[in-house]
Parts: C-alpha cells; sequence; structure tokens
C-alpha cells in the first residue's frame, strides 16, 4: 500500500482534494506519464478574485468557492502505467535533489497534495470524455487512464497564455555532448536519436514532421544571435501559430534567449551530474538518474503580446523534473540506444541509411565543416 504524506516538507498540512472538492477539472495536456488539468469553479472561471478563499465560504452568487493555494496552478496526476514512479517518490527526490539546484523563480513550482481514489475517478470521467471525436486527447494516448491507487497529486505554476502573455513550452534535451559519444563525432546526443529515428520510422515522413528535433540543443547555449535565431522559429512557430505573427515574437525573445543564463546552468549541471555515461555508470546511481531528469525536463515560456510587450516582461520556468529510473527495463533500454547510436553511425554521421534531409544540421556539423572551410 503506497505511504500517505499529509504534511510539506515544511510541516503545512497538505491540501486533500476528493469527491466534495468544489472544482471541476479539465484536460489541458499530458505525457507519457501524466496528465495535466485547469482548475475551474462550478461556474466554469477560475481567475476571479471572488472564486477563491478559505475551504466553505461562498461567492456572491452563492457558488463554493476555491481554496486560494488553487489559485494559479494546474492539476498534475500520474498514470496507471507500471514504469511510472510513485508521485510522492518522485517529489521527495525534487526536493532533495532539483530544487536546490536553481533558483526558486527558474522552477515551475511543485506542491504536493492528497487524492482519494473518488477523485482520481472523477478525473478519468473527464479524460475519458476528451476521446471523443474532435475532442483535444492524442488517439495514441487513448485508453491509458489515471492510476487510482496513487495517493498524491502534484500543483503547479500555471504557464499557459492570458490575456497578456503568449506561451510555448519544449524540451531542451541534451544541452552537452553525451560522455559516451566518439571523438569527432558530427551530432550531438539529440540530434543523433532523432537521425536514428527518422529513418527507423519513415523516411520519405519524416522531414515534415514538426517535433524537438526542428533545432539541435546545442544552439540554446552558444549565445550566437545568428545560431540562435533558426532554432527559435520552429519553437515558437509549433505553439504560437501563424508564421505572420512568429517574426515579432523571434525578435523579441532572441536578446532574452542569448542572454538566458538558465540553459547554461542546466547544461552545466547535466555535465556535473554524469561525467562518464550511461555505458560507464550504474544506471541507479542518483546522480544519473538527476542527470536524466535534467535530459528530459521542459522548458516553459510565457512571453508578452506584441501589444503589451513593453508593461509585461518574458517569464521562463523549467519543470517536468521527474525523478528517471532504471525500473521498468528503462536502464537497459538507455544503455542499448547509447551503444546502438555509436556501433551504426549516427554519433559520426556514417550510418548505413542517410538520415533524411530537410531537418537542421547539428551545431557540431557546423562548427566543423566552418573549421575546414
Amino acid at each position: 500500500m503506497n505511504m500517505v504524506a499529509t504534511r510539506s516538507k515544511e510541516g503545512a498540512q497538505l491540501l486533500k482534494l476528493d469527491q466534495d472538492t468544489p472544482i471541476r477539472v479539465r484536460y489541458h495536456a499530458e505525457g507519457a506519464a501524466n496528465v495535466v488539468f485547469t482548475i475551474t469553479s462550478f461556474r466554469g472561471v477560475g481567475n476571479e478574485d471572488d472564486d477563491y478563499g478559505p475551504p466553505g465560504s461562498t461567492t456572491k452568487d452563492g457558488i463554493p468557492r476555491i481554496d486560494v493555494r488553487l489559485k494559479g496552478k494546474l492539476l498534475r496526476l500520474r498514470k496507471d502505467v507500471p514504469s511510472v514512479t510513485p508521485v510522492l517518490d518522485s517529489h521527495r527526490h525534487y526536493e532533495n535533489h532539483i530544487e536546490p539546484l536553481f533558483p526558486a523563480e527558474s522552477l515551475v513550482e511543485q506542491l504536493l497534495c492528497t487524492i482519494t481514489p473518488e477523485f482520481v475517478r472523477k478525473c478519468n470521467v473527464a479524460l475519458r470524455m476528451e476521446e471523443e471525436p474532435l475532442m483535444k486527447r492524442p488517439r495514441k494516448r487513448h485508453g491509458v487512464n489515471l492510476s487510482e491507487i496513487e495517493s498524491h497529486g502534484l500543483l503547479i505554476t500555471d504557464m499557459t497564455c492570458d490575456a497578456k502573455h503568449a506561451s510555448t513550452e519544449f524540451k531542451p534535451k541534451w544541452l552537452a555532448q553525451s560522455p559516451s559519444a566518439p571523438p569527432g563525432s558530427k551530432r550531438c546526443r539529440t540530434c543523433a536519436l532523432q537521425a536514428m529515428r527518422d529513418v527507423e520510422s519513415n523516411a520519405k515522413l519524416a522531414q515534415f514532421r514538426r517535433d524537438s528535433a526542428d533545432f539541435c540543443p546545442l544552439t540554446l547555449v552558444s549565445g550566437d544571435e545568428d545560431v540562435i535565431r533558426p532554432s527559435l522559429e520552429p519553437i515558437l512557430l509549433k505553439s504560437i501559430g501563424a508564421p505572420l505573427d512568429i517574426l515579432g515574437f523571434v525578435d523579441l525573445t532572441l536578446p532574452y534567449f542569448q542572454n538566458l543564463h538558465l540553459f547554461r546552468i542546466l547544461r552545466d549541471l547535466q555535465v556535473e551530474k554524469d561525467p562518464q555515461g550511461i555505458l560507464e555508470v550504474k544506471s541507479s546511481n542518483i546522480d544519473f538518474m538527476t542527470a536524466m531528469a535534467l535530459r528530459d525536463c521542459t522548458f516553459f515560456l510565457k512571453i508578452p503580446n506584441q501589444q503589451d510587450k513593453e508593461s509585461a516582461r518574458i517569464e521562463a520556468r523549467l519543470g517536468d523534473l521527474d525523478l528517471k529510473t532504471p525500473d521498468g527495463g528503462k536502464g537497459e533500454y538507455w544503455k542499448k540506444t547509447e551503444q546502438q547510436l555509436i556501433d551504426e553511425g549516427w554519433y559520426t554521421a556514417t550510418e548505413k541509411t542517410p538520415a533524411p534531409k530537410g531537418r537542421c544540421v547539428c551545431l557540431l556539423s557546423r562548427n566543423q565543416e566552418y573549421h575546414t572551410d
């Protein structure tokens, strides 16, 4: 049976969510391990001051108020997937090994809460409703529900767009080369893996897909305006939309990215926590597991709209810093993948079946071409 924590590390009573909690949850997004929900009042609003207050109080319209601790938060719940670490274990790792590494303002705040099976079933109903035609849940995620034996959830900073901001999110991935990569590699770890996946999936379709590999992660820590700009366009286009809007947002965010120390801190920590590489270290090593969490986190960005760019500021935070354990065969998968990238020439760009054209060129390859011209 899962251990249930009722107080935070500081001793504060944890917020409890049950079937009587006066909120509505709505599907927002999901990954392989978790689902994120928005939180509103019973009248479908959750951003007005009168909607929040002490437990048991009501608005002027007689609607039960939302606990003020839920203001500005999203709810993140664990899926019923065997390889996913229980929330309490992952959160304790976050508190002890991740949180101390970064300034508080650089992280998506996550507050532990307790949840009841009845509340989870309510959320599962909301989740299944999103599997209906024209709804939001991706087809590949259908049929996977939330864990009804999980006793904890996380309340996280809401980094979605609002009246004054556009928002985007992406995974920076490996900001430094893999310690196991061969000397003279022409691809970084992320670009090598994406090249292999492109060929394995469908070379003809791969060049038209849009995902994190539309840019080389190494560009984000280059400090070079000419190198960073081409990476920002696919990142912003993915979430903001129309190409005509992108140039203004790129111009607005470029100086910010050029001087952003957060990515350099993240890169240095990835190197510090895994100096040897997956082939040389036990995958259960706590520093290595921390490094893998740092390599799979999400970068959240709120950008002022064009008309509000003078009065609103850019807000950036790292989130999804979950414990990465070798359980469920993941450790062996990491080792196998790394060995395959080496043996089949994906790092050195000497693979038998060339990766499709149309993708970004890894910064390592660009630098080598520059120095040989």
